[in-house]
């Protein structure tokens, strides 16, 4: 804040379309479509070989324990959500190293026009942590928008990690990614309970609130599906 003026915020205007069903349908976006995983991979890459030094103040913290208390103070305990966080426990890679985090680095977020990425939205939630975080979250379920391709509705997990390799020198470990994956559904069900709650909270936008909150089933079956339930 400066005396006189109040709060303000430099921007800078980019083209390009974020909204997902456009990239995802649209004519004009079927050109990069395709080529889309591999640029998600090296524009991740490249925001992973970041020096943590050069961007102070970020949260370090470990995202379990993290969402485990928000999953607590947000409802009563759902078996789904139950045996999710059970699996995660069970089955925790150790990450290879810790980097800056974009934290919600996923279809919505990325700005694209006809050639390609043109930017990365949305860096409120940036901390540090195990870099394949925002790998698992890109391909998790919900952020595909009804495609059956896994990395944002886009493409191949294949593509999305060899242009993470080519870019930085490191081959995502799938298995490090799928657990990730499995947390990020799990993590968008507690964020959908944490809107509901605050439905009763708010008053302008309180239907599109319990709106997300319904969705809290849908990450359920995810889940179940993910961890190969019938």
């Amino acid at each position: 804040p400066l005396p006189g003026i109040g709060s303000y915020l430099v921007m800078s205007r980019l083209p390009g379309e974020a909204l997902p069903q456009r990239l995802l349908r649209d004519e004009r976006f079927g050109s990069v479509r395709a080529r889309l995983p591999y640029d998600l991979g090296r524009a991740l890459a490249r925001l992973h070989r970041m020096d943590p030094v050069a961007v102070p103040g970020l949260p370090d913290y470990d995202p379990m324990e993290f969402l485990l208390g928000e999953y607590m103070r947000t409802g009563d305990p759902l078996p789904a959500l139950e045996a999710a966080f059970s699996w995660l426990r069970d089955n925790r890679p150790t990450a290879a190293r810790k980097s800056v985090v974009h934290g919600d680095f996923r279809n919505g977020n990325i700005l694209v026009d006809e050639d390609g990425i043109r930017g990365v939205l949305d860096w409120e939630l940036a901390h540090l942590g195990d870099p394949m975080e925002d790998l698992g979250w890109l391909c998790t379920k919900t952020w595909r928008f009804g495609s059956p391709h896994p990395v944002g509705g886009f493409g191949s997990r294949d593509d999305l990690f060899r242009g993470y390799a080519e870019e930085c020198g490191v081959t995502p470990d799938p298995d490090a990614v799928r657990w990730w994956e499995v947390f990020g559904s799990l993590r968008w069900a507690v964020i959908c309970r944490v809107q509901a709650m605050r439905a009763g909270e708010v008053g302008d936008n309180t239907l599109e609130l319990l709106v997300i909150g319904r969705r809290v089933a849908e990450c359920e079956h995810d889940l179940l599906d993910l961890l190969g339930v019938p």
